[in-house]
């Protein structure tokens, strides 16, 4: 049995937190054809939710084209719950976008109510998540303030400081993303989600050890309260992302109800 946080989020059908996780595919096209192409053949696979990663489009700092094209997207996988991101360089994002164009691009798409949930990093800084929030909230749409480190792993007890600065900045989903540089940091990342979902039971957590050395953590996070991560679909947005049909068939295996030995 997996821990879960005891609230839910639920978009589209889909319930964040719930008995079972949750797989998301990022969309990296850079082109709007690329990517409502990309959006086609990935939604066939029957994905969870998909992350729009926005700092992927070369029309990310022209609001109303990226606005236009978030539209059509919208359009062509209503079913499915939308993660908007336009992710800061400094965390991983796939090329530079200025600060305003970055706000610019969050608000409308929160004000258009085109998307389920918005990904904003928590080195922003309080009064640009508050904000967001407040915006994203009267809409009923989620709010994800998440953290990158492609460097290393933190130390257990520096996680759950972010994690807990995380929820202090108003985050209805907690995301924490580090990479390992020996097997050990991999279990301070499970022992660090573990002791978060505990501390904070009503919060939705996503954690996740990048690279080939963190991959076990895509799975073995799920029960140790991660709620939710990230597969490929044409292309991944993070190392050591594992494709969304053997993501989906191992944890089948070991969610399923097994006969005792």
């Amino acid at each position: 049995m997996r821990v879960m946080p005891t609230r839910s989020l639920t978009a589209r059908g889909k319930v964040l937190g719930g008995e079972r996780p949750l797989v998301c595919v990022p969309l990296v096209g850079r082109t709007p054809e690329g990517v409502l192409e990309e959006a086609r053949t990935v939604a066939a696979a029957a994905p969870d939710l998909l992350e729009v990663r926005a700092d992927a489009w070369e029309c990310a700092e022209r609001t109303g084209e990226a606005m236009a094209l978030l539209a059509r997207l919208r359009e062509s996988v209503e079913h499915l719950p939308l993660l908007f991101t336009c992710r800061s360089a400094a965390e991983g994002g796939f090329r530079p976008v200025g600060e305003d164009a970055r706000t610019r691009l969050f608000h409308a798409a929160v004000e258009e109510r085109l998307v389920d949930f918005v990904d904003l990093e928590l080195s922003c800084g309080r009064e640009r998540l508050a904000a967001l929030k407040r915006r994203a909230a009267e809409r009923g749409i989620f709010l994800v303030v998440s953290f990158h480190d492609f460097e290393g792993t933190p130390s257990r007890e520096a996680l759950l400081a972010t994690v807990a600065a995380q929820v202090e900045a108003g985050a209805d989903v907690a995301k924490v993303a580090v990479m390992p540089q020996r097997p050990e940091d991999v279990l301070t990342l499970l022992a660090a989600t573990l002791e978060a979902r505990r501390l904070f039971p009503e919060t939705p957590l996503v954690t996740v050890s990048m690279g080939e050395l963190g991959a076990a953590s895509r799975v073995m996070g799920w029960l140790c309260g991660s709620d939710l991560t990230f597969a490929v679909g044409t292309a991944a947005s993070a190392p050591g992302q594992i494709p969304l049909a053997a993501l989906r068939g191992v944890n089948d295996v070991l969610l399923s109800p097994k006969d005792s030995a």
